[in-house]
C-alpha cells in the first residue's frame, strides 16, 4: 500500500477530513491525495497561494508577511490554522449538503517554499520548506525541511510532497 492509500485509509479510520494550502508545492499534495480512490470520503478541497496576495486573502496577516516573508515558520502556521478555520466555516455553512458530515476531526496542512532553482538567499536557500500542520482542538506544528543541495525545482517540489506527507501521517498515526 502507498503512503497515499495509508493515508487516506487511515484518515477514513480517524473520521478526519483534510484539507491542503499550497504554496511551493502547487498542489502536489491535494494531487497524491485525491489520486486515491475513495479520497472524496476524506478530502474537503485544495487552496494554492502562490502569491503573497493569494495568502492574505486566506487570512495570513500581512505584518507576518512582511516581518517574517512568505518563506517562514510563521507563514506556515498561519496557513494552516487559516485553511482549518476556512475548511471548518464551510463544513458548518453546508453541514446538510456535504457527504463529509460523518468526519469528527479537522485538519489542514500547508507549504511554503523555495523551489528553486532561482530565489534563494544565505538565510533561506532554494530547497527551504516550512509545512504546517493546523488540527481541531491541538496546537500547530511546524516542520523545517531542507532538501539536498541540487535537486531540480521539480525534484524539490516532490521532496516536500513527499515530507508534508510523512509529517501527515506521522501526526495521524500518533495520536
Amino acid at each position: 500500500m502507498s503512503l497515499e492509500e495509508s493515508l487516506i485509509e487511515t484518515l477514513k479510520q480517524t473520521r478526519t477530513i483534510i484539507c491542503t494550502v499550497e504554496s511551493c508545492t502547487g498542489g502536489q499534495i491535494s494531487h497524491s491525495l485525491t489520486n486515491v480512490s475513495g479520497s472524496s470520503q476524506v478530502f474537503w478541497g485544495a487552496t494554492i497561494t502562490y502569491d503573497n496576495s493569494a495568502k492574505m486573502s486566506l487570512g495570513v496577516c500581512t505584518e507576518t508577511l512582511k516581518n517574517y516573508g512568505a518563506v517562514s515558520e510563521q507563514t506556515a502556521r498561519e496557513l494552516a490554522e487559516q485553511g482549518l478555520l476556512k475548511m471548518t466555516e464551510s463544513l458548518n455553512n453546508a453541514k446538510d449538503q456535504t457527504s463529509l458530515s460523518a468526519c469528527t476531526d479537522q485538519l489542514c496542512v500547508a507549504t511554503t517554499g523555495i523551489a528553486g532553482p532561482t530565489g534563494g538567499s544565505d538565510q533561506k536557500p532554494v530547497g527551504l520548506c516550512y509545512i504546517g500542520l493546523a488540527r481541531t482542538g491541538k496546537n500547530t506544528k511546524v516542520l523545517k525541511v531542507l532538501s539536498n543541495p541540487g535537486l531540480s525545482r521539480l525534484e524539490n517540489k516532490q521532496e516536500f510532497t513527499r515530507s508534508a506527507l510523512e509529517f501527515l501521517f506521522q501526526e495521524l498515526t500518533s495520536s
